[in-house]
């Protein structure tokens, strides 16, 4: 079971071109850096060029120099000695970059080989291809965050001995409808944080498992699997902010991280999200006209700038046109940007540090929400839901 109590190595290939060597998400820096622009390069071969690192000619190609396999040794040899140690110190984060010209080839490969002789040495990688997920679509990869951690006390008869989110509305548990929204939209790395009664949603996650065939149930990631769901297990509440910088180790990835309470249902089509994130964005939150006790404030230009809230309001940027008054929906898209940022907040609560990000120059967005969407925060609007979905 994956969970944030093991050493989690990762491994990135990066293109010094179009970058520097990428930011530790977890704030503890350090890691290793191996500059591959030394060796042998497929990108002078004309018929190697269009490929990448993973593809069987570039390999052998790679493979068969001399040069690249002493390389990649003396690279496992390193990363090896400083992965025992922090084992034995009790660290969970190590990080290790291999970056060429273009981010195409010699650091793909060489992250790939690294990553699959550390695995055989029993140590728990990951493996992200900077580059590679950014310019190339078929590499790219999305990822999300279940937020299931709260103690639920507004349903206290129901939440005693079971987490919130796995409560069942419809013949599923609130895990499983969220679950089932992020993999339509093909996110195929999940994180859920848990912390009340945490065992039960560890449990959940090898039931899931089971039930999809995948005899591997104890590991983090299975390779037989469509899907990877990581449990982030926490021993106090981090609130929202708190609990994505935990994760963020998971999280950490060129493309954009989908974060999704665990206690709220809708049918709104998450590609919308999608579609209506920039960039340049520090994110993009789901949004919709509701009652609150607190709303944000957005422009015409759908830019957050400000909240309104039962202690008055909170103006952190100049509106431009009109501003309306919509109730947060608890469904975000957030930039790698904001995953490398978050250890640096005090901030327990997302919802804060989006306004002080705001405050100091960035952008947050919001869409919309179309559609029905139902919250459990009392016993009353879970039994709403329950009427609904029958």
């Amino acid at each position: 079971m994956s969970t944030n109590d093991n050493l989690l190595i990762r491994i990135y290939s990066f293109s010094y071109r179009n970058s520097e060597p990428i930011p530790d998400p977890t704030g503890n820096g350090g890691g290793f850096v191996f500059d591959c622009r030394a060796l042998p390069n497929p990108h002078g071969d004309e018929k190697l060029r269009p490929l990448t690192g993973l593809d069987a000619p570039v390999i052998k190609m790679l493979s068969d120099s001399e040069k690249v396999t002493q390389f990649v040794n003396d690279a496992h040899r390193m990363v090896v000695t400083s992965a025992q140690s922090y084992q034995a110190m009790g660290y969970t984060n190590l990080s290790v970059m291999f970056g060429c010209t273009g981010g195409r080839h010699r650091s793909v490969y060489c992250a790939d080989l690294l990553t699959d002789r550390l695995k055989k040495d029993g140590f728990e990688c990951r493996v992200i291809h900077w580059q590679l997920e950014l310019k190339t679509e078929k590499f790219t990869v999305r990822r999300g965050m279940i937020l299931a951690a709260g103690l639920g006390t507004r349903l206290k008869s129901l939440t005693e001995h079971t987490p919130k989110a796995l409560i069942e509305v419809g013949g599923k548990t609130m895990l499983d409808w969220t679950l089932e929204r992020m993999t339509k939209v093909e996110c195929s790395e999940v994180v859920v944080n848990a912390h009340h009664h945490a065992d039960q949603i560890e449990s959940w996650r090898r039931q899931d498992f089971c039930s999809r065939g995948c005899l591997n149930h104890d590991v983090g990631f299975d390779e037989s699997s469509p899907y990877r769901v990581i449990i982030s297990k926490e021993d106090e509440i981090l609130g929202t902010g708190g609990g994505i910088a935990k994760a963020a180790r998971w999280l950490h990835g060129p493309t954009p991280v989908l974060v999704h309470n665990g206690d709220v249902w809708h049918d709104f089509d998450l590609e919308k999200l999608y579609a209506a994130h920039k960039p340049d964005d520090m994110a993009t939150l789901v949004c919709q006209k509701r009652e609150s006790t607190s709303y944000l404030l957005v422009d015409d230009e759908n830019r957050i700038c400000g909240l309104s809230g039962r202690n008055g309001n909170r103006k952190v940027a100049e509106p431009i046109g009109q501003v309306r008054n919509l109730g947060f929906a608890g469904i975000h898209l957030c930039s790698y940007r904001l995953i490398e940022q978050l250890h640096k907040s005090n901030r327990s609560s997302i919802r804060d540090t989006y306004l002080d990000l705001t405050e100091q120059g960035e952008t947050v967005r919001i869409v919309e929400l179309e559609g029905n969407w139902f919250d459990m925060g009392s016993s009353e609007k879970l039994q709403r839901l329950r009427e609904f979905l029958k």
